[in-house]
């Protein structure tokens, strides 16, 4: 099983979120190629199910924002999604970032703020990935894998994943991909639950935003799970302490990592609470900062 606990470790992962997101198109190959090119040591990404119950790798539920299509992925077939061009959002937003850049507008205005690279290769064409594809390029290039099976939103609508989305990303694990080297996560712990029922050799992380609890262990212990995603916060030293005691790991979402050298002080001082792995779409700016706060 994937062990990233990192008092046993010695080593604070990094994670390439959705690929390396900051240089190329979320959740597509040129990402995750990028992600591992800059010395990322896993890939998060996220899972849907098609109309036909392939597992395609794409963040939002509606297609809108990263492809070309309309409606929701769940309404396609593979072959029909298969044809969507999920790079030429990702020139634009390029493009505008450069304009915004050379004029000084927007955040680029403020003397301290430091650029990140801006890319200028274009991504026009790029499609979604399957899983299965995705699992066995990383297990050939040696990566991990961190799998976020999506769940409706907002979640407490009264509609819930189904079941069959773990039975098939486990099933394209053992297939495709390296278990030994594989994380699954989501916010519907029940899915959790039942990938720990099915395959205990797989590494599992229940995510939530935050909340301050009567026993933090608790939730855990219901899913079964190895580790928390908690919104970062909500991530004290305290928190942290407890779940290493009892052998859990920690990531903190939603906060910094994204922007490194502008979120410096924010990420030293998840990294120095011990949080056993940090995530952005910069890997390799990310490791860089975050290891000084190791």
């Amino acid at each position: 099983m994937l062990d990233l606990l990192r008092p046993r470790t010695g080593c604070l992962m990094v994670a390439g979120h959705r690929g390396a997101r900051g240089y190329a198109p979320e959740n597509t190959m040129p990402s995750f190629i990028k992600a591992h090119e800059c010395g990322a040591d896993t890939i998060e990404f996220d899972v849907h199910l098609t109309k036909d119950k392939r597992c395609v790798i794409i963040h939002d539920e509606e297609l809108e924002r990263t492809t070309d299509g309309h409606g929701l992925v769940q309404d396609y077939t593979w072959a029909e999604l298969s044809k969507l061009d999920a790079g030429s959002w990702f020139d634009r937003k390029s493009q505008a970032t450069l304009e915004a850049l050379a004029k000084k507008e927007g955040k680029f205005a403020d003397p301290n703020y430091i650029p990140p690279p801006i890319p200028t290769q274009s991504f026009a064409g790029t499609r979604l990935p399957l899983l299965e594809e995705t699992l066995e390029w990383a297990k050939a290039v040696g990566i991990g894998a961190s799998i976020e099976i999506k769940v409706p939103f907002p979640f407490y609508s009264g509609t819930f994943a189904d079941n069959e989305i773990i039975d098939r990303t486990l099933e394209i694990v053992a297939r495709y991909g390296d278990e030994e080297n594989t994380q699954i996560h989501s916010f519907d712990h029940r899915l959790m639950r039942r990938v720990k029922e099915l395959n205990p050799n797989i590494s599992t992380t229940i995510s939530f935003y935050g909340a301050i609890m009567v026993n933090p262990l608790s939730l855990l212990d219901d899913a079964l799970a190895d580790g928390v995603a908690i919104g970062s916060i909500w991530v004290t030293r305290e928190l942290v302490d407890i779940y290493h005691a009892h052998g859990r790991t920690v990531f903190a979402w939603g906060g910094p990592g994204e922007d490194p050298y502008n979120e410096e002080a924010e990420l030293g001082k998840l990294v120095q609470m011990g949080v056993d792995y940090v995530s952005g779409g910069l890997p390799d700016l990310l490791r860089e900062v975050a290891e000084k706060y190791v």
